[in-house]
Formats: structure tokens, sequence, C-alpha cells
């Protein structure tokens, strides 16, 4: 559900990221640590922004451009950690000990299915000549990467987490859940809602970096003008906010009360099936609750009665 959600899920912004700027807007910014060559990125925050994807579908088409940007990010990644297959639990407990962190599942609900992915890790090598080569083959030769990024290696750690499905609900990591078959997925599994738990990704990346400026030059690439992702930028706390990017067409979000923190609910409803998403990070820990439907409240509940 969340790959057509936000038609780039957030591991995959993250990994595009620095090659065309995603980055910033999937992972939190830069902490200067006094004395020390790295800073460390952690979730502590949940942020959305609308967004045009025209110009990313661009990149991960298959035109010359979409070949050239896999290219690119093939030689620029190199996998540290290579996650395995989802491993089923038989309960909450099990789970718990299988990923690390203490899994929640709301009370008074019985999970249909409880699956635990393994953690994985990446490192990513930015060639400056490159990316901006290929953003002026997009039509943006306006947006200027700075030198301070050539050469910038950013490492992502990625800790396991696990998926709670409710009702009838595809296995992680099928091909039943990719976008080719989403339609069919749909219509399969009207009744699934999925609650997800991972805790944050740790992001390393020079302290030189501006994220700022660069976190403008990806806004900008969305179709922002250079004063509204001014505005947006002014307005994140860089150094603890997972920015999720949204569709601008067919999508609403607002902030809502659970779970005792503040969490973003999502609303999509310009597709045949209407999808909702409830995100929110308490504790260290992200988690998210998708389904089909209009039910969002469903999303709210299941929130405020996790244990």
């Amino acid at each position: 559900m969340f790959k057509k959600w936000f038609a780039f899920p957030v591991i995959r912004f993250a990994t595009a990221g620095l090659a065309m700027l995603a980055l910033i807007l999937a992972f939190p910014s830069t902490r200067a640590f006094a004395g020390e060559l790295l800073n460390l990125f952690r979730v502590q925050q949940v942020a959305v922004v609308s967004v045009d994807f025209t110009g990313l579908e661009q990149l991960t088409g298959d035109g010359a451009l979409g070949n050239r940007f896999t290219e690119l990010v093939s030689s620029s990644v190199e996998m540290t950690d290579e996650p395995g297959d989802p491993v089923e639990a038989a309960d909450a407990a099990q789970a718990s000990e299988l990923a690390g962190f203490t899994v929640r599942v709301p009370q008074g609900m019985e999970p249909s299915q409880i699956y635990v992915s393994d953690g994985g890790a990446f490192a990513l090598t930015v060639d400056q000549k490159k990316v901006q080569a290929l953003l002026d083959e997009a039509g943006r030769s306006d947006l200027v990467l700075p030198d301070s990024v050539d050469g910038a290696r950013v490492s992502v750690n990625i800790p396991a987490s696990v998926s709670v499905g409710f009702g009838t609900c595809p296995r992680p990591g099928t091909g039943e859940s990719g976008n080719h078959e989403q339609s069919i997925t749909e219509r399969r599994y009207p009744d699934c809602v999925i609650l997800a738990q991972i805790p944050s990704p740790v992001v390393n990346a020079p302290a030189d970096v501006d994220v700022a400026q660069l976190a403008q030059i990806g806004l900008e690439f969305t179709g922002m003008s250079p004063e509204e992702a001014a505005a947006f930028t002014d307005t994140v706390d860089w150094t603890s906010t997972l920015v999720v990017p949204i569709p601008r067409r067919g999508s609403s979000y607002e902030q809502v009360s659970v779970d005792g923190v503040t969490g973003t609910l999502i609303q999509r409803s310009s597709d045949e099936t209407p999808q909702f998403a409830l995100l929110w990070v308490k504790d260290g820990i992200i988690y998210a609750i998708s389904g089909l439907g209009t039910n969002s409240q469903q999303a709210i509940e299941m929130a405020n009665s996790l244990p």
C-alpha cells in the first residue's frame, strides 16, 4: 500500500536521495557534534510536504534519463548489510525478540500475521558532476549543486522492522505488494490494515554539507518556487524531522493526537480505491498504520489502544 501511497517509498527516497537530493526529503538534516567529522541523523518527529512527482518520475522511468539515473545510483551505492527475507513471528513477544525492540499490538485486536524484516545498511558517495549533469538534462540547470557535496559519503543504517497485519493481508516482500500488482492486491485484500514499526534509521553524513541549501534545491526540483521552498525549509527542524513527500494531487493530511503524541494522518482519495496512512514517532520508534478505504478513524483508534 505504501508503495502506491507515496509513489516513492521512504527507503527508496533514502537510497536515491543524495543522488538527486531526495534524501533531504526523507531524512532529517545533520546535527553538528563538536570534534566529530560526521553528523548523526535520528528521527524524532514527522512532517509532510506535498510535491509534484513529475520530475522524479522522469528519473525512475524507462527513458534515457531514467536509465542514466539508475546507473548513477548503482555506481554510487554500496550495500554494506544486505537484509534477508521477512520471518513470520508467532506473537508480539517473539517478534520483539527477533527485532530487538518492544513490539506493540493494539489491545483487543488479534493480528492475522506478524512479520519481522532484517535491518540493512548501505553507503552512498555523491558525484557532484554526474548529479549536476542529470539536473541539467532534466531541464533544471537553474539548480546548482554546491561543490561541498562532491565526494560526500553518506552511510545509512536501517534497523529491523515489524509488520503487523489485521484482516487478510499479503506476505511482506512478495510480488503481490509491488506497484505492478497493486490493483490486484486491492481487490484481494480490501480489509487489510498494516501496523508497521521501526526504530529510527541512523544516517551519517559529512558535517560540512549545507543541508538547508540542499533541501531547498530538492524542493524546487519538485516544482516549488524558490520562495515556497525557502519558506518550508525554514519551518522544519532539520535536526530531527522525517519529511515525508506525498503527491500534491488527490492527497490531504492533518495533524492528529495519537498515542500521547502528535501524528500525521494522510488520506488519498483520487484513486479508484481510497487509502489512508497514519504516521507518528514515539520513544524513538516510527509507527505507521495504513489501510484501504476512507475509515481513517480506525487507524486513530488502533494507535490509541496500543499498550
